[in-house]
This record gives C-alpha cells, structure tokens and sequence, in this order.
C-alpha cells in the first residue's frame, strides 16, 4: 500500500506548481535504448505504496521513446495525489484545498473540494470513484468527487493527527491509521466506527486492505507490521517484524497470498496473509535500504529498490530469484516503483529527479529518462491501461506522462 513509513505520502509541506506534461511515446525498434545522463540527485523522503493498482496486462513488451512538453501549469499542491480507479480523474490538495484533474487533458475536473482544516496527510479514492476520503490533523472528511458535496460528518474518532486511509474493494469498509496508536474501521455510508484496532506501540503510519477485503495490514513507528481481520478487527498474529529499525513499504501481493514488507535493511520477508507466518524464504536485496516494493497484476513479479546502490531488483515469487540483472542507471535512491501492462514493464521514480521504463524479461531501460522534476520522485501512478503515467515529486509538482508505445518490429 502502490508503507509510506516515514510517512508523507508523496508528501511535501512546500507549495508548488502543478506541471502537466503530456509525452508522446513513440514506437522503435527492440534494440535497448541507451540511457541519457541522470539529473543531479537530491535527498528526499521514503514513499512507498501498499497497494496494488490495475493495469491491463500485455503480451507484448514495447519499446518508447520519451518527449516532455509542458502543457501546463497550475496552482501549487502538497504533493498528495489520489488516482481515481477508472483513471480518468486525480486529485492533489493546494492549501487545504482538495482539486480534480482531468488525466486526458490535464484540466481541472469540476469544481474545488473546500473546507479541510489543517494539514492533508493522505487521500484516496473509493473502488467505486464516489467518495473520495481526505486525511488530516483535523480527522477524516468525505466528499461525492462528481458533486463536490461533502458528507456533514468528520470521522473524529483519531486523538491527533491520521496519517493513512485507504477503503475495502466494496467500499462498505474505510480503515484509518492515526498518531495515537490506533488504527479505526469505519463504515462510510454512514461514519459508524466499526473497530478500533490497538497493539502499535506508538503512532501507525499506513494502512491498507488486501484486495478482497479480508485483511489489512498496518505498519508503525514501532518498527512492526501488523495483519488484521477486516470483519472483525482482531489480529491475525503476533506483531511481525521485517528488520532492525523503521518499515517501509508493505504490499499485498494480487492474489492475496503474500504479504512484502521492507525496511532499514536487505531483507525483503514475506509471510501468508490468512495466517501471518512466513512464506518460505525472505528475499535479500544487494543492499539495503529498501525503499519501495510492489507485485505486478498479471505476472508472479515482486521488484524491490536497493538504497545502498540506487538499483531496483525483479525477482519471481515462486522461485524467488531475480528474473534479470539488476536495473542499473539512477544516480539516486529509487523511492517510487509501479508495474505497467501487466508486468511487462516497469517504471521507477527516483531522488535523481527522473522516471525511467524498464523491460522487465531483459533488464533494459526502455526510451530515455523521463526529465522534468527538479528533485526527488516520490510518487509514480499508473492510469488503468498502462498508457498514461503520474508522478509527484519533491519540487512540488504533479506531472501527467502519456505512454503510447506501438508494437516493436
């Protein structure tokens, strides 16, 4: 969940502009494209997601060439974005201001969401696209994206600040993770908190639901991770720990039957979600620590980025060896990574201020870098259909990529 556990959830104070740039992807031929030289690297903050997005899967690698054109430049956001599940809408937040984009024109979608006190700290979209819940210092507010209207409740339920909410696949369940060391179940039609789920020693930085609903998982300052059952909100197991020190990035594999989690170190444990034991071996990145993770839809894939040497790694699931020679070329800490087409293709976001496209059968980069952020990626989504990119960085931009590959000779 695409743990954010350092947490600021693509997240920047600074104010910005809003760049979007839409960039034709054109067709070569199969021969690896030579990688151009990476801007100069800026540190910037952990950002990985728990979970997973749909792509649609496609059998056929291709092969891109980036152009970046500005088409646009508009107000200022925090870095936050939430990608709507049909794609064609994502919000960023601007000053307590919560405002929809277009993703086939990069225009606004309708108009300001208003009235959230405080600083935003996460948001996100229901399965359905019609509620949209904002986190904050203040508690949780929901709002009818298409109407603007929001709900007269503010889920209070927090003592502080919430720093996570993500909704079930029904949406008939919203779960929230607070500064107080609680993580809350709530129901969205009508704001009834369901369960209060306790045991983090300390604030709980991310929570995210499996994708049939069944379980989520929590991670805290603690350094633990933690499963729960959604119907219930009892714990699955005892607190499970990754590494010495902070968690970073928790992931539901598709299918349910794997939970990822990373941290301070190389080891990347893997445990069966139904029972919170581990799943065979951990996987040992080169070097720690790992920033991000996430599961392709379509393929047993698991890619992992390695602090220590700014590579990203693909490993299969199954065999857990790594399916390429690692995906060498970002001169920074890869801190953002997505799966397109299925697998076929990865693209990773970086301190060095690029987004890059790999081939993940042959470990090659696929175009040249994607350039344009003046300083970390921290954030990279990717639209359903696996031909438009988003990306948040530290510069206080969100840019909007069209991939468009036609089939390689």
């Amino acid at each position: 969940m695409a743990t954010n556990r350092e947490r600021k959830d693509a997240g920047f104070r600074t104010g910005g502009a809003v760049v979007v740039a839409l960039i034709g992807l054109l067709g070569l031929t199969t021969a690896p494209a030579v990688a151009q030289p990476a801007r100069k690297s800026q540190h910037g903050t952990v950002v990985p997601d728990a979970r997973p997005r749909a792509v649609v899967p496609d059998a056929r690698p291709r092969a891109v060439v980036p152009d970046a054109r500005p088409r646009a430049v508009v107000p200022g956001v925090n870095g936050r974005i939430a990608l709507r599940p049909d794609g064609k809408v994502f919000a960023t937040v601007s000053d307590s201001t919560v405002w929809q984009w277009s993703t086939a024109t990069g225009r606004r979608a309708g108009e300001p969401l208003t009235g959230v006190t405080g600083a935003v700290n996460s948001l996100e979209f229901s399965a359905d696209g019609r509620l949209l819940a904002v986190a904050g210092d203040s508690g949780v507010a929901l709002w009818d994206p298409v109407t603007g209207k929001r709900s007269a409740m503010l889920l209070t339920g927090h003592v502080g600040p919430v720093r996570s909410v993500a909704f079930s696949a029904n949406g008939q369940l919203m779960a929230t993770a607070g500064d107080d060391g609680t993580a809350r179940l709530w129901e969205p039609a009508t704001g009834r908190l369901v369960h209060t789920l306790t045991g983090h020693a300390g604030a709980v930085q991310s929570v995210a639901f499996s994708r049939d609903g069944k379980r989520l998982v929590t991670a805290g300052v603690d350094n633990t991770v933690r499963l729960w059952l959604a119907a219930t909100g009892r714990p699955i197991a005892e607190a499970l720990t990754v590494n010495p020190g902070p968690v970073y990035a928790t992931s539901f594999s598709p299918d349910g039957k794997l939970l990822a989690a990373s941290g301070g170190g190389n080891v990347v444990r893997l445990w069966n979600p139904a029972t919170g034991e581990p799943a065979g071996e951990p996987i040992t990145s080169r070097s720690g620590p790992v920033y991000a993770l996430t599961f392709s839809l379509g393929k047993k894939l698991l890619a992992t980025s390695s602090g220590g040497d700014n590579t990203v790694q693909v490993w299969n699931t199954t065999t857990r060896r790594a399916v390429t020679a690692p995906l060498a070329g970002h001169t920074g800490p890869v801190r953002a990574l997505r799966f397109v087409r299925g697998g076929n293709l990865l693209a990773t976001g970086s301190d060095d201020g690029t987004v890059r496209v790999w081939n993940t059968a042959t470990g090659s980069l696929v175009g040249s870098p994607l350039t344009g952020h003046e300083g970390p990626v921290w954030a990279v989504r990717i639209i359903p259909g696996g031909k438009r990119v988003v990306t948040a960085g530290a510069d206080g931009k969100v840019r909007l990529w069209r991939i468009t590959g036609k089939p390689a000779a």
